[in-house]
């Protein structure tokens, strides 16, 4: 990975000579010197220590990059999007490493910003997010709002709904979905499926699970199924997710669950006995 873009944003906000940088992040100066020029590529602690350094001075290299993405994505109508890999990501890109039991079976998943992928990989040992641009000329793309049938489609995909795969509502639900490339639908985390899972098992109604969903707010999600869908599929830059950063992203979520856990009290004591059971509509 190359930082010297990182380190010249650095140096211009902050009014700072490589000299000067150098000595706050306690390394060398030729080292600074190089790695603007990129004739090395830096190693993760010194990433971490450059990125950590910024965060401090309420510099954030991601949102700046990712504004900056956005502007040049909507010029060429092209969409930007976020991968954030727990592994090490493999290319080129292919399906072989992805799970069946995801919201929509295999397919490489992405969110629309950069803060949605980064939270999903804040908890792990990775530190790295994808920016790509997808272009969705000629592509066959399928749209799920958070209703039921989004929430039976993720429901069959990870392996809930077997006793039902015979009933034609499923059946109907899956074949829509034959020969997609992509797939733009709400992100599913396991807040989401907790709830989900009450649907599931006959303990509330679809409405009652619906407007619990909207609770979370996570955002959507875009899922290639198709080497057709790959092919469009553009990496911008690979994105450095500082500890601080991490740390700072784990605190919000636990800000947000708890933020949410009220909305959904009251989306089940609003919509209760209101909408169908599972066993009324899979039948």
């Amino acid at each position: 990975m190359f930082v010297d873009k990182e380190l010249k944003i650095l140096r211009e906000l902050l009014h700072q000579t490589q000299k000067e940088l150098a000595d706050n992040l306690s390394i060398p100066v030729l080292s600074v010197k190089r790695w603007e020029k990129k004739k090395n590529i830096i190693e993760n602690n010194n990433i971490d220590k450059i990125y950590n350094y910024a965060f401090s001075k309420n510099i954030r290299f991601n949102e700046i990059f990712e504004r900056y993405f956005l502007e040049e994505c909507n010029k060429q109508n092209k969409k930007l999007l976020f991968h954030g890999c727990k592994n090490k990501l493999i290319m080129p890109l292919d399906f072989k490493h992805s799970k069946k039991e995801n919201d929509f079976g295999v397919g490489f998943y992405l969110g629309e910003t950069f803060k949605q992928a980064a939270i999903y990989i804040a908890n792990s040992k990775s530190n790295k997010v994808y920016a790509y641009s997808l272009n969705l000329d000629t592509l066959r793309v399928y749209r799920f709002q958070v209703n039921t049938d989004w929430m039976i489609t993720i429901s069959y995909y990870r392996g809930l709904l077997n006793k039902y795969e015979k009933t034609n509502y499923l059946k109907k639900l899956v074949n829509k979905l034959k020969g997609i490339d992509v797939i733009i639908a709400p992100i599913a985390d396991n807040r989401m499926f907790d709830i989900i899972d009450e649907f599931v098992n006959g303990e509330i109604t679809d409405q009652q699970c619906q407007h619990s969903l909207v609770a979370t707010n996570l955002g959507m999600q875009y899922v290639i199924r198709t080497e057709r869908g790959l092919n469009k599929l553009k990496l911008l830059k690979d994105q450095y997710l500082s500890t601080n950063e991490k740390n700072s992203l784990v605190n919000e979520r636990l800000d947000l669950n708890i933020e949410s856990q009220e909305t959904v009290k009251n989306a089940r004591v609003k919509y209760r006995n209101k909408g169908r059971y599972i066993d009324e509509i899979l039948v």
